[in-house]
């Protein structure tokens, strides 16, 4: 096999209908074939009536899709389904992963790109993360794993929307771009999705990266109350919270200049040491000083990977970064990145360093 595997991470907290929707993907014809890594099988997963084989904990659906349960290590699942295709037992076009309710998908990512046997074979296409309307804000104001969801997003939709008045709809839209105001947001009607609204998207590698104006703040504060009224999905989950707050805070990073590539190594080196796990989402296109290329950026918590990507060739040439993390200083981060710029100054330095 040459070309990669693409791979669309979905998410999205408990009753947020990712269940309804992988059933749903399951159940329509699609020109390709797709293998579904989801988190149980049973009466509250994937409908048995669409399985027609089982062999080794790989569930042969009536559509020629393939679905397995992850109960090992991802990257063992998804070697096991390499070697299938591979043997040419299967043929597969794309898989879709389907993450619990209480986790965020930075884990999964971290481990695409982290592992090489993934990096060689398969590729991130997206991560969406459903939000249903009637319980998000709720949720949202309650639960960090919600928030986190969210920050990880390339696209966010919201689910029975339909069940809800405008108002409310308006307003889980409203929370949710100031939590994450670099992702799409759409309604999602699980009972009339499409194939072609969730796969094929190809967003995480989008070589346009979207900025806001500047830095937004968003403080999140999580309480410790109980809450019966949440729909569980997958046998239901009990979650237990400590007594803390998170604050999610939003950054855009946008200069025409040049930037410096040592120097924003160096800074990108100190963030990621110092705010680590706090870094949720970071993603840049930078025009680097001597580079005719693009150069891609995309990191999660402490995990960072970087491509050339296509010339700039007639482009306006304007480097763009975004964050979303957890309690951020925006505003030394401003300062600091303005120090990775190659100003007049610098390149003055740069060519006598050149000539000497």
């Amino acid at each position: 096999m040459s070309a990669k595997i693409p791979v669309t991470i979905i998410t999205g907290f408990l009753g947020a209908g990712k269940t309804t929707l992988i059933n749903e993907l399951l159940r329509q014809p699609y020109d390709e074939k797709v293998a579904v890594i989801v988190n149980e099988y049973g009466d509250a997963g994937v409908d048995h009536n669409l399985v027609v084989n089982v062999e080794e904990e790989v569930y042969q659906m009536n559509n020629g899709c393939l679905c397995c349960t992850l109960r090992t290590d991802l990257s063992d699942t998804l070697r096991t389904i390499y070697n299938l295709i591979e043997k040419q037992t299967v043929l597969i076009d794309r898989i879709v992963i389907e993450t619990t309710g209480l986790a965020a998908p930075g884990p999964i990512v971290q481990t695409f790109m982290r592992t090489a046997f993934l990096q060689d074979h398969f590729e991130i296409d997206s991560v969406l993360t459903l939000v249903d309307a009637g319980n998000g804000l709720y949720q949202m104001a309650h639960y960090e794993e919600s928030i986190a969801q969210i920050a990880f997003a390339d696209k966010l939709f919201m689910t029975k929307a339909e069940q809800e008045d405008d108002h409310t709809v308006h307003l889980v839209k409203q929370k949710l771009r100031s939590l994450n105001p670099f992702a799409d947001i759409d309604r999602l009607n699980l009972d009339g999705v499409s194939v072609n609204d969730v796969l094929g998207l190809a967003l995480f590698k989008e070589q346009t990266v979207k900025a806001d104006d500047g830095p937004q703040v968003e403080e999140t504060h999580h309480s410790h109350e109980h809450h019966d009224g949440h729909h569980h999905e997958n046998g239901g989950h009990e979650h237990h919270h400590g007594p803390h707050s998170e604050g999610i805070v939003t950054l855009s990073l946008k200069s025409r200049n040049p930037i410096h590539p040592t120097l924003f190594d160096m800074w990108m080196n100190e963030l990621i040491m110092t705010y680590g796990m706090d870094l949720l989402r970071y993603k840049g296109v930078l025009q680097m000083y001597g580079e005719a290329n693009q150069v891609i950026y995309q990191g999660v918590n402490m995990t960072l990977r970087t491509a050339r990507s296509e010339p700039w060739g007639e482009k306006e040439r304007e480097s763009v970064f975004v964050f979303i993390g957890k309690n951020l200083p925006l505003e030394e981060m401003k300062e600091s990145f303005q120090k990775c710029l190659v100003t007049e100054d610098l390149m003055e330095e740069l060519a006598m360093e050149v000539k000497n």
